[in-house]
């Protein structure tokens, strides 16, 4: 079993640097918050769990034939990333976007309705889909969500914080290692994870 999402990857490396600059001002404010890694910095659009890896390669070919070359591919999207906000009860710090998020929400659509279909990976109802980036978390052993208080002038002054801009032209396929350290995200390629 692969433990994998669906993602768009950020490449932008100014919008990257931005973000990192912003994680640091946060981790300055608060020891427990863990600032997610540059390269493992995306957007989620499903996560799929723990699946056989005998259907990687047809979920590759669903993303690739619906989504990269009847959408992506022909047309570029960009989108800024703007916002700060968090899930308090997860313990997530986030960067939002703007944009054309009814797109996203029609790609999201489409990989649930084409897995569900021919592969039999069960849709994810939650209506309403809110791309967002998670810049950071605060570390499970000492969860306290009063530190988020901590960050309320942080999260007010920069409400409306411009981090950049980026463009999606592909939609991925990742693994996720976990490890002592964090998790380690790779790509599937079409014939292996990278």
């Amino acid at each position: 079993m692969i433990r994998s999402f669906i993602a768009f990857d950020l490449e932008n490396k100014e919008s990257l640097q931005n973000i990192q600059n912003f994680q640091d001002r946060l981790k300055q404010n608060q020891s427990r918050l863990k600032p997610i890694k540059p390269e493992n910095i995306h957007i989620t659009v499903k996560f799929l769990g723990d699946i056989k890896e005998s259907i990687i390669p047809q979920i590759y070919q669903i993303l690739e034939k619906e989504i990269n070359e009847k959408i992506l591919r022909k047309e570029e999207y960009t989108y800024k990333i703007k916002h700060v906000g968090n899930f308090r009860n997860y313990g997530i710090i986030w960067v939002g976007l703007e944009g054309n998020i009814e797109l996203m929400q029609s790609i999201k659509d489409t990989v649930e309705e084409k897995l569900n279909d021919r592969l039999n990976i069960k849709k994810d109802n939650r209506r309403n889909f809110k791309p967002h980036i998670t810049i950071a978390r605060l570390k499970k052993k000492r969860r306290d969500y009063s530190t988020f208080e901590s960050f309320k002038n942080i999260f007010k002054e920069n409400r409306n914080k411009e981090f950049g801009e980026f463009n999606i032209h592909k939609i991925v396929l990742k693994k996720s290692d976990l490890t002592p350290k964090g998790p380690i995200y790779s790509t599937y390629n079409g014939e292996e994870f990278i």
